[in-house]
């Protein structure tokens, strides 16, 4: 069961959005860019996590979390 997301300003749920892309492929991707370095330095050179955005339906504030 996926944990739900709250906002850190007003403590209410966020909303999951999804990302609409302008190129061709329309898709976005975080990689990581070195297998040693930074938090994403554990992911495998195979693996690709997604930016999945989430809204605040108060503030407003978005905030973009890596799934896979």
């Amino acid at each position: 069961m996926a944990v739900e997301k709250t906002c850190p300003d007003c403590e209410v749920s966020l909303e999951r959005m999804e990302l609409q892309g302008t190129d061709l492929a329309g898709e976005l991707a975080i990689v990581s860019t070195s297998s040693s370095e930074g938090f994403l330095g554990s992911l495998r050179a195979d693996e690709i996590l997604t930016p999945v955005p989430y809204v605040c339906p108060e503030c407003r504030r978005t905030l973009c979390y890596a799934e896979d």
